[in-house]
C-alpha cells in the first residue's frame, strides 16, 4: 500500500489506460478519483475498481475543469497526484489538407486540456507542498515525425510545457513528467491493427508501474522528464 493516504485524480479515467491507471493507484492505497466527460460514459468503457469516485468534467471547458477540482478539495481537504489521460488522435494527411476545425481540435484536445487541468492541479500542490503530475505526450512527438504534423506537434507542446511547468515550480515539491508511449496495447488499437506484431506494444499496466514509480519515494527526485516507452519500436 505504497499510497495510502493520498489522493489522486485519473482524468479520462474510463479509457483504457486511464482505468489501469486509477485501479492501480486504488490498489496501491490512494483515494481515486476518476474523471468522465459525461453522465452517458460513467458506465460505459473499462472497469474501474469498487470505491473508485466517478466525477464528471469536460477538460475542453475551464469552468467546468475549475469545479471539479474544487469538489474534489472540498471532500478530500488535498490532492497528491494527477495523471492527465485526456487526449486523442487524428489520422495523418499532408499539411495542406488539414482544416483549421482539425488543428484547433487536436490542439485543444491534447495541450488545452493538459493546461487547464495541471494549472489547477499546481493550485492545489502548491499550498500543501507536494505533489506528483503525469502527462502524456507520445513518441512520434519525440521522434518528430512529419507524417501526422498536428498530432504531433500537439504531444510535442506537452513535453515542453511540462518540462517547463516543472521548472517553475520545483521549488514546491512538485514533479512533473511526461510519459511517452509508442503503440499501447489497447482493445480499440488492435481493431486497426489485424495482423501486426503487437509483441512490442506497451501495455497499460506497464505504463501504471511508471507512473506508480513517478508517485513513490523512489522516483521524488525526477521531474521535468519525458519518459520514453517505446518497446523497441
Amino acid at each position: 500500500m505504497m499510497l495510502s493516504g493520498m489522493t489522486a485524480l485519473v482524468t479520462g479515467g474510463r479509457g483504457a489506460v486511464g482505468s489501469t491507471v486509477a485501479n492501480m493507484l486504488s490498489k496501491e492505497g490512494a483515494r481515486v478519483f476518476a474523471s468522465v466527460r459525461s453522465r452517458e460514459q460513467r458506465s460505459k468503457g473499462d472497469p474501474l475498481e469498487n470505491g473508485i469516485e466517478i466525477l464528471e468534467a469536460d477538460f475542453l471547458i475551464e469552468a467546468q475543469v475549475v469545479g471539479l477540482y474544487e469538489k474534489i478539495l472540498r471532500t478530500a481537504s488535498r490532492l497528491d497526484i494527477v495523471v492527465n489521460t485526456v487526449g486523442g488522435f487524428i489520422p495523418a494527411k499532408p499539411l495542406v489538407d488539414v482544416t483549421f476545425e482539425e488543428w484547433k481540435g487536436i490542439i485543444d484536445l491534447n495541450l488545452t486540456t493538459t493546461f487547464l487541468s495541471t494549472r489547477e492541479a499546481i493550485r492545489r500542490m502548491i499550498p500543501q507542498g507536494s505533489g506528483h503530475i503525469i502527462n502524456f505526450s507520445a513518441l512520434a512527438a519525440m521522434r518528430l515525425s512529419t507524417k501526422n504534423i498536428p498530432y504531433v506537434i500537439s504531444k510535442y507542446a506537452v513535453d515542453l510545457f511540462t518540462e517547463r511547468a516543472a521548472k517553475e515550480v520545483e521549488a514546491y515539491g512538485i514533479t512533473l513528467n511526461t510519459i511517452a508511449p509508442s503503440i499501447v496495447l489497447t482493445r480499440a488499437n488492435l481493431e486497426w491493427a489485424k495482423g501486426e506484431d503487437t509483441s512490442k506494444w506497451v501495455k497499460p499496466e506497464e505504463i501504471a508501474e511508471m507512473i506508480r514509480f513517478l508517485c513513490s519515494p523512489a522516483g521524488r527526485f525526477v521531474t521535468g522528464s519525458t519518459l520514453r516507452m517505446g518497446g523497441g519500436l
